[in-house]
């Protein structure tokens, strides 16, 4: 299991922290996918974004600021994941602040990116008023520095145009088939999120530190599985609102909201060393609300002394008995046990949710339960069963037509519903009852 190769070229974004790489990351690709702040060290792992310019289609790398003196461990991961970037890349777009003037640590950069060979393209930031490069910059010996303004959104074209024309391939050969799902990775911080993001793909592909929050960026990885990819995305810790204090946090929460709406599936990860939480019960209610595939890894399992994993998932479902009809998974990120597991897991849900039952069937679950147990009458009648249909998307639906038309009471619509949710085939399978 590993990244597929990416047929579109790649260019990735570096420079000194600051200088506004994530806010021109964000203009190119006409959203805001990067988090940005003011802050200083905002952006830490490699986010990637997909773009097309005049029919040429880009894959853009935004990465952290380079510091050449890494202080401490976090830094030092920074500049690792900018070097794997970099090893990645086709061309290199150089972001410097054009207010400060060229500095001694723009030079410094640019010596490392020479040393690896590759066309870079100086883009000098932050020129608001005036669209002139100060003539200091061209001390770094590259052709044609481009100004531009990322807040206004001020010669981006030029630099499109030079950037494409850099990387432009005489034939860039079969295009790459789309993700066939999309798969978040949510849950409290320091939980392990990103640790199993990177057990999944077997590679360091985001940071891993002690500290919580170090991740802030929703990152998307495509996970090659065969012939087919699912694209993976690892998020930063939700927490209750009351807690979120610094902006950088608010973004980053707003971003992994956002990875929940638009995946189809979550791996909530819960903490084998600390149980189910209020925290958790929140995350797994929000996945529930709309409507997406739900598996639910316990990691740190290794950390559990003497833990019997077919234990687990009544422990779990007794905890979160909203979510009773989700997979429940021991793993460990850290020694890889059962890490295979997730990615079966997940593709399960999907293909549960895009198959569905057959009519008939769900209408033979329906009567069983109709049988077992018959609503009370309405008005006086009889309450039969016409119809039971399966109707993808998300959530799932399950539309009843009966006879005569009337509302079935809503605590045997909730009986339905758990028995139809209690069938092994619809494991992880989000449902919503309608009835016409």
């Amino acid at each position: 299991m590993t990244s597929p190769a990416r047929a579109s070229p790649v260019i990735v974004i570096v420079g000194r922290p600051n200088v506004g790489k994530s806010t021109l990351f964000n203009r190119l690709l006409g959203t805001r996918k990067a988090v940005v702040a003011p802050t200083r060290g905002t952006t830490r792992d490699r986010v990637y974004g997909e773009t097309e310019w005049r029919g040429v289609p880009v894959t853009l790398i935004d990465t952290g600021g380079c510091e050449l003196a890494s202080a401490n461990g976090l830094t030092r991961a920074v500049q690792l994941q900018i070097g794997r970037a970099l090893e990645e890349a086709d061309a290199v777009l150089l972001v410097c602040d054009g207010r400060e003037g060229l500095v001694p640590a723009d030079e410094l950069v640019m010596e490392r990116l020479r040393a690896t060979g590759k066309p870079v393209v100086l883009a000098v930031n932050k020129l608001d008023h005036r669209l002139v490069v100060p003539p200091d910059f061209f001390a770094l010996g590259l052709a044609q520095p481009i100004p531009v303004s990322a807040m206004h959104g001020r010669g981006t074209g030029e630099l499109l145009d030079r950037l494409v024309t850099q990387v432009a391939r005489p034939s860039a050969g079969p295009a790459s088939r789309p993700p066939t799902a999309a798969v978040a990775i949510v849950g409290r911080p320091n939980v392990g999120k990103s640790s199993l993001l990177n057990a999944l793909l077997r590679e360091e592909r985001v940071i891993v530190h002690e500290a919580p929050g170090t991740t802030r960026d929703a990152v998307d990885t495509l996970l090659a599985l065969g012939e087919e990819s699912v694209r993976l995305v690892d998020t930063a810790g939700l927490k209750q609102r009351r807690k979120v204090k610094e902006p950088v946090e608010f973004f980053a929460m707003s971003r992994t909201l956002h990875a929940i709406d638009r995946c189809d599936v979550a791996l909530v990860v819960l903490d084998a060393t600390q149980g189910v939480t209020r925290e958790d019960r929140r995350i797994v209610a929000r996945v529930c609300e709309t409507g997406r595939g739900l598996v639910l890894l316990v990691n740190k399992w290794d950390l559990v002394k003497g833990g019997d994993p077919r234990r687990l998932p009544e422990a779990i479902r007794k905890a979160l008995p909203f979510a009773a009809w989700a997979p429940v998974l021991a793993v460990s990120a850290k020694t890889g046990f059962h890490v295979p597991r997730c990615v079966t897991a997940m593709r399960d849900v999907v293909r549960r949710m895009r198959q569905g039952i057959a009519e008939a069937d769900c209408l033979a679950i329906c009567q069983r339960a109709w049988a077992a147990r018959p609503p009370p009458r309405f008005r006086g009648r009889v309450v039969r069963l016409r119809q039971a249909r399966w109707v993808p998307g998300c959530p799932v639906r399950v539309e009843l037509v009966v006879h005569p038309e009337g509302r079935l009471p809503l605590p045997y619509q909730r009986y339905l519903l758990h028995t139809l949710q209690a069938q092994p085939r619809l494991a992880g399978v989000p449902l919503r009852l309608v009835v016409r």
